[in-house]
């Protein structure tokens, strides 16, 4: 019972240490964009001075598609490092059997609040395929 109750509270203090990401975790993840070939449509922090996570808006065109992988794998690598809840990439894809353009949205660390809220998505879309006003 007394090894229940210390791993518990291990969890908890683990928990509570790793609640707020560290500048190091974000340098790694503005390194990574720095050598990503996606274009930044947006960046949002949540938690404030306190910062929980960050999500990120990418979009890859023409050649640089197929290496959308490459920020996939970074990120895995991230959250296996640095924790945080391992929400799923959401990712649009326009072109078939061709990817002309790719979306995808990427959060890090403990997000609750959507990035879509801050985006115009069928609209800015539709902007960068050249359909839209």
């Amino acid at each position: 019972m007394t090894t229940q109750k210390l791993r518990g509270s291990e969890k908890l203090l683990s928990a509570w240490k790793n609640r707020t990401l560290s500048e190091e975790s974000v340098r790694e993840i503005a390194k990574a964009l720095d050598e990503s070939p996606a274009q930044v449509l947006a960046a949002k922090v949540i938690g404030g001075s306190d910062a929980t996570g960050v999500q990120l808006s990418l979009s890859y065109s023409g050649d640089d598609v197929p290496r959308c992988g490459n920020d996939i794998l970074f990120w895995f690598k991230w959250h296996h490092i640095h924790g945080g809840e391992m929400r799923p990439p959401r990712i649009i894809i326009d072109g078939t059997p061709f990817p002309d353009l790719v979306r995808m949205e990427l959060d890090f660390g403990v997000t609750r609040v959507g990035l879509r809220e801050d985006l115009n998505l069928p609209g800015q879309l539709n902007r960068e395929l050249g359909l839209g006003h």
